[in-house]
């Protein structure tokens, strides 16, 4: 039996995703881990509105009776994608962490894009490459502020439980 291209491209995924959660330190997993649950919320909600209104359609998914959405990209590689780029996020210039974010925004709007014109994993109906890039950079930027937002909550909470 012979795998077909969009198979073979979503294991390969997956194969990349799992190295990639090897690659998060361990002292980062807590943030990593929740800055992925909230990207995954927000991709997986955003994506579910798109496919609704008819904007984007994943012909080739993992569970095609149960969801209308492929498992793959939109609940476990672009949420990843989105958690290491926190950890990893440079702690620099607000000019250097703006390059850092537009190159991650656009090297996965790329690879959205060739998905799309090259396999049958997704089809942009009325969507464009530049909406996926925006659509890209608002989830990765609401879970970046969520993800600081949960942490410093914690910081205060441990603070507040130690005074005297």
């Amino acid at each position: 039996m012979l795998l077909s291209s969009e198979r073979f491209i979503l294991i390969t995924l997956w194969m990349l995703g799992i190295t990639g959660c090897l690659m998060i330190p361990e002292r980062k997993r807590r943030e990593a881990w929740i800055a992925f649950l909230a990207c995954q919320a927000i991709t997986w909600i955003g994506s579910l509105v798109q496919v609704r209104l008819g904007w984007i359609a994943f012909p080739v998914r993992e569970f095609p009776k149960a969801t209308d959405l492929c498992l793959t990209t939109e609940f476990f590689f672009y949420p990843l994608a989105c958690a290491i780029y926190y950890i990893f996020e440079p702690k620099h210039s607000a000019t250097f962490r703006i390059c850092y974010s537009l190159l991650w925004v656009f090297g996965l709007t790329l690879f959205d894009w060739n998905l799309s014109v090259h396999t049958e994993v997704l089809d942009y109906k009325r969507y464009t490459w530049y909406w996926s890039g925006l659509d890209f950079a608002i989830t990765f930027v609401a879970a970046n502020i969520y993800t600081r937002w949960f942490f410093k909550s914690q910081a205060l909470r441990s603070e507040r439980r130690n005074l005297p």
